[in-house]
């Protein structure tokens, strides 16, 4: 019998304040480094960044995890919530978003 592989891809959509711009590529950078130094804490398989520059919704930004499994995030969500180190990155990220503008979704591929 054959097993098949069902992805999982937790989406996070914001809007970073105009004045913050030039901040969160280098958050971005320092969480993805976070994330390679400490492989222990997280799940994740892949991850992307797409951003919108143009329209309405200048400095909108997508960020989309890749996971095998929801279990996966969920035991990661679990660690993340105990770590010092990512809320330090957390709490500098809520700082540039412009509030009310955070989305998360869940998607499986079919």
């Amino acid at each position: 019998m054959e097993v098949k592989t069902t992805t999982i891809y937790y989406v996070q959509t914001c809007v970073i304040k105009p004045e913050k711009q030039d901040q969160f590529m280098p958050l971005w950078k320092r969480f993805l480094k976070y994330v390679k130094d400490n492989p222990e804490l997280f799940k994740v398989k892949s991850s992307k960044l797409y951003s919108q520059k143009i329209g309405d919704e200048y400095g909108k930004y997508i960020m989309m995890y890749e996971y095998d499994h929801l279990a996966d995030i969920e035991k990661e969500e679990n660690k993340l919530l105990k770590d010092k180190g990512f809320k330090k990155i957390e709490e500098e990220f809520l700082q540039i978003v412009v509030p009310n503008t955070i989305s998360v979704n869940v998607w499986k591929a079919e």
